[in-house]
C-alpha cells in the first residue's frame, strides 16, 4: 500500500509540473469564471439552460483533454526520462504501478470536475435567485421546467423501416420486376414519404399520439413538452402560429360549462381555452393537472393537437423533439449528482485507455492512437443512429461494420447528459448502470488489462535518450 500511495503521490507532482497540464488548468479557471457570466438573451429558461449547458460543456471538453495528455504523459514520459527505472528496480510490481498512475490521474480529474462544477452550480443557483431580470413567474417557470429531474416517456412509434419494406412489395407486386438500383431509389422514396406523413400535420386538421406504460402518478403533475416546425423541419423561416393542445380524459364525471356533474365516457380536454399563439421551431410546455387523472386502468395517455394556423400552413412535429411526456422523480441537486457521476465514469475510462496505449507507446503515438479509437467510436455511433438514412447497399454494408465496431469502440457522445440537465430530464440509474458496464466493463476494462500486460513485458533498455 506505501509503495501504491507513493506511486500516486509521483503521478500528482508530474502532472502539476507538465506545462501543458498548466494550460489546461488555466482554461479551466477561465470556463468556469467567464461563461455562467456571459450569457445572455432569451427567455429566464433559456438563459439557465445556455448557462448550464455552455459551462458543463467546456469543463468537460477540457478536462477529457487533460485526462488524454496526463493518461499518455504520465506513463511515456517515467520511461523515456528514465524516472521509471529507478522505481522498478524496486520490489514493486508494474501492476501497482500502472495502477497507482491511473488513480493519480483520476484524482486530479475528480477534484478539478467537482470543484468546477460546484462553482458553476453556484454561480447558476445565485443568478437564478438573485438576478433582478427574472420576474417571479419566469422563477417559477425555470424551477417547474430546469432545476428539476422529471422522468421521460415518449409516444408509441411506428417501424419506419417495416412500413416502407411492406409498400415497397406491394409497389413491385404492383409493377412487376424492378433492377436492385431500381428498388433502392423507390425504397428512399418511399421511406421519406412515410415518415414525412407521420410528422406533418396539414391545417385545420388533428393528430394523435397514444403514450403506453404510464406509472402511477400520484399527485404530481403531467408536463407535455412540443416543438412545432412550419413548411419544413429544416426551413429556418420560423413564425407565430397558433395550436391547440388535448388529452383525452377516461371515463368519469365531466363537468359541463354550467357547473353540473355528469357521467361521461372517454372525452378531450383541451388544455386552452382557445387556440394558442406560439412560435415554431422553439419548445413549448403545458400543464397536466394530476387531478384530470388522464391515465387510463390500461396506463395510457392520449393527446391530440389541432393545426390551427392563420395563413394554413403545415406543422410538422419531429419524432426526437416530441411531444414527450415529463414526470417530476427528483429535485436538481439529485439530477446533477447524477450527471457527476457519469462525467467521472468517463474521465475514468479516458485516463484508462490513455495510461493502456501511453504503457508500449511513446506518446505522440499513444495520443494519436487513443484519439483515433475514440472518433472511430463516434462515427460509429453517427452511421448507427435510427435517424441515419439508410437506402442503399453500400448504406447497409457500412452501417453492418459499424454496428460491428460499436462491440469493440466506444462512442464519447453516449455519455453526453448535459442537455438531459439543462432541460430538466432525469439521468436515470439504468442510464448510468449501462454505460458503466457496457463501456467501462465490457470495452474499457480489457484494454486497461492489455496496457498492463504490455506495460510489464516492456523492455525498459530499450529507451534511449536523445
Amino acid at each position: 500500500m506505501r509503495a501504491f500511495l507513493a506511486i500516486i503521490g509521483l503521478t500528482l507532482k508530474n502532472a502539476m509540473r507538465s506545462h501543458v497540464f498548466q494550460l489546461l488548468l488555466l482554461l479551466l479557471l477561465l470556463a468556469v469564471g467567464i461563461i455562467p457570466f456571459s450569457i445572455g438573451g432569451g427567455t429566464a429558461q433559456d438563459f439557465i439552460r445556455v448557462s448550464l449547458l455552455y459551462s458543463i460543456c467546456t469543463i468537460v471538453l477540457i478536462l477529457a483533454l487533460a485526462s488524454l495528455w496526463l493518461g499518455c504523459f504520465t506513463m511515456a514520459h517515467d520511461i523515456d526520462s528514465y524516472q521509471l527505472h529507478m522505481v522498478v528496480a524496486k520490489p514493486v510490481s508494474r501492476v501497482v504501478i500502472w495502477l497507482g498512475k491511473w488513480t493519480g490521474v483520476n484524482l486530479i480529474n475528480f477534484t478539478l470536475l467537482i470543484i468546477s462544477l460546484a462553482v458553476v452550480y453556484g454561480i447558476v443557483m445565485y443568478r437564478y435567485k438573485v438576478d433582478d431580470r427574472f420576474t417571479e413567474a419566469e422563477r417559477k417557470a425555470i424551477a417547474s421546467e430546469v432545476l428539476l429531474g422529471r422522468r421521460v416517456f415518449l409516444p408509441t412509434m411506428p417501424d419506419f423501416n417495416e412500413l416502407t419494406k411492406k409498400a415497397l412489395a406491394a409497389k413491385i407486386k404492383e409493377s412487376g420486376v424492378i433492377s436492385r438500383e431500381d428498388q433502392e431509389r423507390l425504397y428512399g422514396e418511399l421511406y421519406q414519404q412515410i415518415s414525412a406523413s407521420y410528422s406533418e400535420l396539414p391545417p385545420g386538421k388533428v393528430k394523435g399520439w397514444i403514450f403506453e406504460n404510464l406509472p402511477d402518478i400520484g399527485n404530481e403533475p403531467l408536463f407535455l413538452r412540443y416543438r412545432p416546425y412550419l413548411g419544413k423541419v429544416s426551413s429556418e423561416d420560423q413564425r407565430l402560429t397558433y395550436l391547440q393542445w388535448i388529452v383525452m380524459r377516461p371515463a368519469g364525471e365531466a363537468v359541463l360549462p354550467s357547473g353540473e356533474r355528469v357521467a361521461a365516457s372517454e372525452w378531450p380536454q383541451p388544455l386552452s381555452e382557445q387556440p394558442e399563439q406560439v412560435f415554431s421551431g422553439v419548445f413549448g410546455e403545458k400543464i397536466i393537472p394530476a387531478e384530470w387523472k388522464v391515465i387510463t386502468p390500461d396506463r395510457k395517455v392520449r393527446i391530440a393537437v389541432s393545426n390551427n394556423d392563420r395563413f394554413d400552413e403545415k406543422h410538422y412535429y419531429q419524432p426526437s423533439d416530441g411531444p414527450k411526456l415529463l414526470l417530476r422523480v427528483c429535485g436538481f441537486e439529485g439530477n446533477y449528482m447524477r450527471m457527476v457521476l457519469v462525467l467521472m465514469i468517463q474521465l475514468a475510462l479516458l485516463s484508462g485507455l490513455a495510461c493502456a496505449f501511453g504503457s508500449f507507446l511513446t506518446m505522440p503515438t499513444a495520443i494519436f492512437m487513443v484519439a483515433s479509437y475514440l472518433l472511430l467510436g463516434s462515427f460509429s455511433a453517427l452511421l448507427t443512429d435510427k435517424a441515419f438514412f439508410v437506402s442503399t447497399t453500400w448504406d447497409h454494408i457500412g452501417q453492418g461494420l459499424a454496428r460491428l465496431l460499436l462491440l469493440i469502440v466506444i462512442p464519447l457522445q453516449a455519455f453526453d447528459v448535459t442537455e438531459l440537465l439543462s432541460t430538466g430530464e432525469l439521468i436515470e440509474f439504468s442510464l448510468i448502470g449501462q454505460l458503466f458496464l457496457e463501456y467501462f466493463v465490457l470495452r474499457g476494462v480489457p484494454l486497461f488489462l492489455f496496457g498492463m500486460w504490455m506495460y510489464r513485458r516492456r523492455e525498459l533498455g530499450l529507451a534511449v535518450r536523445k
